[in-house]
Order: C-alpha cells, then sequence, then structure tokens
C-alpha cells in the first residue's frame, strides 16, 4: 500500500516508485514541472472539504478509543491487582488450614498410640476386677464371714 503524505491541507496519495522515476527524469532534462494528467488526480474543493471533516471525525473518534482502552487497561490492571491480592490471603489461609490438619493428624496419631496402649490395659483390669468381684462375692464368702469373726473376737 502506498504512503499517504500531506503536504499544506491536501492528502495525496503518493506511488514512490512512479515519483522517483518523474525526479530522475525532471533532473536529467530539466524539466521538473508536473505532467497534465496531474491537475485531475486532485479531488474537487468540496469533496476535498469533505475528506478533511472525514479525517477530523476519525482523530477524534480515535482519540476517545484511546481513552476509553486507557480506561479499560486501568481497570484491569486495578482488578488484576485485587485478585492478585485475594489470591495471596487465600494461599495465607489454605497454609494456615493445611497447618491445622497436620497438628490434628499429630494429635489423632497421638491418640491412636495412647489408646493402642490403653485398650489391652483396660481389657486386663476388667478382667481383674470380674476376678476380685468373683473372689468377693463368690468363694469369698466364706473368706468373708472369716474376716469378720477374726475382727469382733
Amino acid at each position: 500500500m502506498d504512503p499517504l503524505y500531506q503536504a499544506g491541507s491536501i492528502l495525496m496519495k503518493v506511488n514512490t516508485l512512479q515519483g522517483k522515476k518523474m525526479v530522475e527524469s525532471g533532473l536529467q532534462s530539466g524539466d521538473l514541472s508536473l505532467s497534465q494528467s496531474w491537475p485531475s488526480c486532485l479531488p474537487l474543493p468540496a469533496d476535498l472539504e469533505i475528506l478533511q471533516q472525514k479525517v477530523i471525525g476519525m482523530q477524534l473518534e480515535l482519540e476517545d478509543f484511546k481513552k476509553e482502552a486507557l480506561k479499560a487497561i486501568h481497570y484491569l490492571e486495578d482488578s488484576f491487582c485485587e485478585m492478585n491480592s485475594i489470591l495471596a490471603q487465600q494461599g495465607e489461609q489454605a497454609a494456615r488450614v493445611k497447618q491445622r490438619l497436620r497438628e490434628e493428624e499429630d494429635r489423632g496419631i497421638v491418640r491412636n498410640k495412647v489408646l493402642t496402649f490403653l485398650l489391652p490395659r483396660e481389657k486386663q483390669l476388667r478382667e481383674h476386677c470380674k476376678w476380685l468381684e468373683y473372689m468377693l462375692l463368690g468363694r469369698g464368702r466364706y473368706t468373708l464371714g472369716a474376716l469378720r469373726k477374726s475382727l469382733v473376737d
């Protein structure tokens, strides 16, 4: 695509290769005048005014678009920063929860060890208590009677 150049208040589309050839041939011949077809390429003054107004309108729209885009970018940056801070807070909270879970697991392990130690002892104590109760209430009646008699005498 050929570049657009602004010469004064006239926008022109310039074919750089053709222009280069015109300048070179003009320099060689000493003639730097424009060709006869040049004036027919220029837009009419009314069309030129309309084009200038359209260009100004497009430039204003472009500026508005830039402002809106910058607002959106700033909003996204603010949102991103807020999300990062929330994410950091959630990371800290997750770390605290993990620590508490580890502590509870440790407590559970200790409880299991204590229960593993105490349950057989409890069973032994129950059996021993039953034996003592049997001794006192069953066979031991005779022994209790003899004990009472010895205490009274």
